[in-house]
């Protein structure tokens, strides 16, 4: 991942940056692997900003790997400074990048989240996928402050009710609704993310179930799909409410399918549900520019 030579060579300073995004997801991501790079939560506001700094949903930050077995760490921090469990669109980002520099096809990423491998599906078109650990549904693991039965109403608002918790490596509600387009998301799920159910509260997915389709043979769930992310943001897509989406469907019963297709306002990502639990999360990268932050 050296993208920044150029720069360098050209007696550039300061702290260099890419930015990436996973259909519209985006990131400003720095390496942070030869010269530290821990910044402060006003810092990192900064740069998240769209009007006064470079802009994005997420800060990444490229470590050396703490665990054995893994290639890197990614730190990924939330526009509002804190440190995040994990991003599933910054981790494909920033697995691509790892993998065009080292000319491997595969790599294992740390993240407080948990360790994730990522594979190259198809380097021409930059579609990664992400393997990953069954998700989590206990409501201790989500964590919810109980069981999701005994919420009374606390996690309902609106059209937005009675909500599937899953934790993929962060929390998510997903409420499914009917008519995708009526509902005001920002509106209910700014509430909802607030609730006193939600000890570090939650990203809150809505879900339409729009049919299954059958493409080449395969059947799969076609889902549209939003999520009004922590700590308050509608994003273009979101690969972890994907997979929690996917789950919700197939454990609520809402579908016997495994394969997925999710249509968010960014684009289509598609998810696996494989026989052991496990997930198959696949999407494209883009890399939109490189520039340098004023040290």
């Amino acid at each position: 991942m050296r993208p920044y030579s150029d720069m360098v060579q050209s007696g550039a300073t300061g702290v260099f940056f890419i930015k990436t995004h996973g259909l519209g997801n985006d990131f400003v991501l720095v390496d942070g692997r030869e010269k530290s790079f821990r910044p402060q939560p006003a810092l990192i506001k900064h740069i998240c900003d769209r009007h006064l700094g470079v802009g994005g949903d997420q800060l990444l930050v490229l470590e050396a790997p703490h665990k054995a077995g893994a290639d890197m760490r990614l730190r990924i921090y939330n526009i509002d400074g804190a440190e995040a469990q994990t991003c599933f669109n910054a981790t494909r980002c920033a697995a691509f990048l790892w993998m065009q520099e080292a000319r491997k096809l595969s790599v294992v990423i740390e993240t407080l989240g948990g360790m994730i491998e990522a594979s190259m599906t198809d380097d021409a078109d930059k579609l990664v996928s992400l393997h990953l650990e069954p998700a989590l549904m206990q409501w201790q693991t989500i964590p919810l402050a109980g069981p999701l039965e005994d919420h009374q109403g606390s996690l309902n608002h609106g059209p937005l009710c009675e909500p599937f918790a899953v934790n993929m490596g962060n929390p998510h509600l997903v409420y499914f609704v009917p008519d995708f387009d009526a509902v005001d998301v920002v509106r209910h799920a700014s509430i909802l993310q607030k609730s006193s159910y939600l000890p570090e509260q939650a990203n809150i997915g809505v879900a339409q179930i729009v049919a299954p389709v059958s493409e080449g043979g395969d059947d799969e769930a076609l889902l549209r799909l939003v999520v009004y992310e922590r700590p308050g943001i509608l994003t273009q897509a979101c690969g972890s409410g994907a997979c929690a989406a996917a789950v919700a469907a197939l454990r609520s019963g809402r579908t016997a399918l495994k394969k997925f297709r999710v249509d968010m306002p960014g684009g289509t990502l598609q998810v696996e549900l494989c026989a052991d639990d496990s997930i198959i999360l696949t999407g494209g990268v883009s890399v939109a520019y490189y520039g340098i932050l004023p040290a």
